[in-house]
């Protein structure tokens, strides 16, 4: 009875979380946060509709975020506002789980102050309640290590295998944390609890195959294969070459030189606070301070290298570095005296001068964390507007900001579902491949909203709008366009 009131309360907390969420932030206000939000929700809209990921959706991630929000929209409706109460749901677990992690390891109050730090690191909150496979990704991950983390308590087999498991579901939403895998296997070969006695009286090769190391990394291959298998998602082209061909990778004009320190500057005092914890780490000799420290050197290199690093991967940086600074926040706790509250007279104020200075200086410096960055209101009302006037009318419509057809719930062709920089840049999507759509399709709305100069700059493509659709629309600015179909070419 006592565990399910445990359980039960662990729920309540992940709920309570989403309540506080939605009482501080506009969730559902924002018109959109990130493109990516349109081109996840047009993404589930259409599979719900039954067309096919990779065949039928040009798709350039893994696919269970997308399967998950098609069952989501039809428990739920098809909504921005439930897209990203699950978006939050994901970040209830993330924070659940890293401060279960780093109570077993420092202890309540350093990691209620660690998980505060997260809570409130640089777009964190804004990440969480946007329609995006980041965070997802990030907190099934964060739950695979902490599983790891009850097998080192209780040494339970079954924590090993849905560890391998849930790690497996995190790539194959977001293929970002596959790095931690060599650093979770670090993690269980050296911090691992000794075999029981009777096991070993087993054979050497049995003793391997039943090892805990040897066990989770079936399980997460076997799962992550499973999966791949159950929705074909192994298209090289789209999951793979999409994010790390030479064009791709070529074009980029992204300087990770400055774009890191600008993302690290924005959490300037959790930065120094994981820098003591460092510190602290390698002094004090905590072995469990290892794996959030290779996680932070790990991730800083693989984005010095990769391009472009958008900002919704900073979380890749702010998880290590708040975990690290609960190692400072332990080590600045254990600077005052035991009994410090109890009997102040008895203080020796020279040894609180660091504690109080650090302390200051982290309030400080929470207050002036700069503003997060509000979502993106529509270009145009008007716009949106037409979109649905003309909805009963429309079949298909064709759109470079796909969060216009999601709000009218209107299918774009699929092969297009996604227009993103990279497919340009890549020669993936081409204008010749644009206008073959549009012959296939005759969508009977366009809505040109992101990359207008790119797509009137190109002759093909206007002389077959001039010929086969009529504007009716156009900003003052020349940012947003909306046509219809002709009749004479329906």
């Amino acid at each position: 009875m006592t565990h399910l009131k445990n359980i039960f309360f662990h729920i309540f907390i992940l709920f309570l979380y989403v309540g506080f969420v939605l009482a501080i932030r506009p969730v559902n206000q924002a018109f959109e946060f990130d493109y990516d939000e349109g081109l996840n929700l047009i993404k589930a809209l259409l599979y719900s509709q039954g067309f096919s990921l990779y065949t039928q959706i040009w798709n350039d991630q893994p696919p269970l975020f997308t399967v998950l929000l098609s069952y989501w929209f039809n428990i739920f409706g098809y909504s921005v506002f439930a897209a990203r109460v699950l978006v939050i749901l994901f970040s209830a677990l993330l924070i659940w789980s890293f401060y279960q992690i780093l109570r077993f390891s420092l202890g309540i109050i350093p990691a209620l102050v660690a998980t505060l730090f997260l809570f409130t690191s640089w777009l964190f909150l804004r990440l969480s309640i946007s329609v995006m496979i980041g965070i997802p990704s990030l907190s099934l991950a964060m739950l695979s290590i902490y599983l790891l983390t009850l097998y080192k308590q209780q040494r339970r087999k079954h924590f090993i295998l849905l560890s391998g498991a849930v790690l497996a579901v995190s790539l194959q939403t977001k293929l970002f944390t596959i790095f931690l895998v060599p650093l979770m296997l670090f993690y269980l070969l050296n911090f691992k609890l000794p075999e029981p006695e009777e096991s070993k009286s087993k054979n050497s090769f049995s003793s391997l195959v039943f090892s805990p190391l040897i066990l989770w990394l079936i399980v997460l291959a076997v799962s992550h294969l499973g999966i791949s298998l159950i929705f074909q998602a192994f298209n090289y082209e789209q999951l793979i070459q999409a994010h790390f061909g030479e064009k791709v990778q070529g074009q980029s004009t992204f300087n990770n030189i400055e774009n890191l320190p600008y993302f690290l500057y924005q959490d300037y005092d959790y930065v120094f606070l994981a820098f003591i914890g460092c510190l602290a780490i390698l002094f004090k000799k905590h072995r469990e301070g290892i794996f959030p420290l290779t996680w932070l050197v790990t991730a800083s290199l693989i984005l010095l290298k990769h391009k472009p690093v958008w900002y919704h991967y900073y979380p890749l940086l702010a998880i290590p570095i708040c975990w690290l600074a609960g190692y400072g926040v332990a080590l600045v706790i254990s600077l005052f005296p035991e009994e410090w509250n109890s009997n102040l007279k008895s203080l020796n104020f020279k040894k609180l001068i660091f504690p109080i200075l650090a302390t200051a200086l982290l309030i400080v410096s929470m207050i002036a964390i700069p503003a997060k960055p509000k979502g993106r209101p529509p270009k145009s009302l008007e716009v949106m507007n037409l979109v649905l006037k003309h909805k009963d009318s429309t079949q298909w419509i064709f759109t470079d900001r796909p969060i216009y057809a999601f709000y009218a719930g209107l299918p774009v062709p699929p092969e297009i579902a996604i227009m993103s920089d990279k497919r340009f840049k890549s020669g993936n999507l081409t204008f010749d491949d644009i206008i073959t759509v549009l012959k296939k399709y005759h969508p009977e709305q366009i809505v040109l909203a992101r990359w207008i100069e790119t797509f009137k700059s190109n002759s093909q493509f206007n002389t077959y709008l001039n010929e086969n659709y009529s504007k009716t629309y156009q900003d003052d600015k020349g940012t947003v366009e909306h046509y219809l179909l002709k009749e004479s070419s329906r």
